[in-house]
């Protein structure tokens, strides 16, 4: 059973009443047969098709404390198209949805969460954990084997595998820009040249405004900020690796001995020197069509 947010009763799956829905903290999360990197079985994994479906608690209710709200019923991602599923101790918006016995009854339905709170508006997690279970996770769970995080650095219990990573920095936008970023500093933006921000960004030192530009980032490379918090902008010299779509940028690439053949422990000075000597081959006369070149090749 749950309570609903929109009034204090208790509503169970199967049963009329309108569209209910919660904010829950995510408690776990059915990724595989197994927890995590362990050998234990996760008893909420039936079938593949329970991947995504997490247990939770919930925020706000009468009970007043979340600890004592633990959920029966589990949620399942709402989006088919886009897999972003939570890591333990973030936020869902849950709601509920049709089930696979709707044919059965127009009543039956079950759980659907979407895509969890940026609390902290940041790309790593946005995880908020129930402060008194933090400290009883640090003395009781942190310490047994394949479970991420430590007491020594209190870092926040995030799964059996993921771990807080304070590198990864949220992109700066421009006006009209959408982007996308995913946790471990990969992103995708679809921007465009801005003659006016040029001193802000590393792709609008020449162009037409609005002309677009299309990246892709695996891994931001180091860059110093004001605080460890404030945005960046993609760095083709400072990134791991890149993908830049252009059309009239122009985009400066510092060291053009060392990208990216470098990356390969290959020079290209003897790539450069093999095309000029292409260049300096002899040419022959100028073919203009196949039918010239059919009757070159059988004089």
């Amino acid at each position: 059973m749950a309570y609903s947010l929109v009034q204090p009763v208790i509503s169970n799956r199967g049963q009329t009443g309108g569209q209910y829905f919660q904010i829950g903290r995510v408690k776990s999360i059915v990724l595989g047969p197994y927890k995590g990197n362990t050998q234990e079985i996760d008893p909420d994994y039936g079938n593949p098709s329970d991947i995504g479906k997490i247990r939770y608690e919930l925020l706000y209710s009468p009970l007043g404390t979340s600890k004592s709200d633990q959920v029966s019923e589990p949620a399942y991602p709402m989006f088919s198209f886009l897999k972003q599923y939570p890591v333990v101790n973030e936020i869902v918006f849950i709601i509920t949805g049709p089930s696979e016995r709707l044919n059965d009854r127009v009543s039956n339905q079950q759980f659907f969460y979407l895509p969890p709170y940026d609390t902290w508006n940041t790309a790593n997690h946005g995880a908020f954990p129930n402060m008194s279970e933090y400290a009883q996770f640090l003395n009781q769970f942190v310490n047994q084997p394949g479970y991420s995080g430590n007491a020594t650095s209190g870092s926040l219990p995030l799964g059996y595998t993921f771990q807080e990573k304070e590198t990864v920095k949220n992109l700066r936008p421009f006006e009209g820009d959408i982007i996308m970023q995913a946790r471990f500093g990969q992103s995708i933006r679809f921007g465009s040249t801005v003659p006016v921000m040029k001193e802000y960004n590393t792709w609008s030192q020449s162009g037409t405004n609005g002309s677009p530009i299309t990246i892709i980032s695996n891994s931001q490379g180091k860059r110093s900020t004001p605080t460890k918090f404030d945005p960046i902008v993609e760095d083709i010299n400072r990134d791991g690796s890149a993908i830049w779509m252009t059309s009239d940028q122009q985009i400066s690439l510092e060291d053009i001995n060392t990208f990216p053949l470098s990356s390969f422990g290959v020079s290209i000075n003897p790539i450069v020197q093999n095309v000029v000597k292409l260049q300096q081959l002899p040419t022959s006369d100028e073919i203009i069509s196949s039918k010239t070149q059919d009757e070159n090749t059988r004089n």
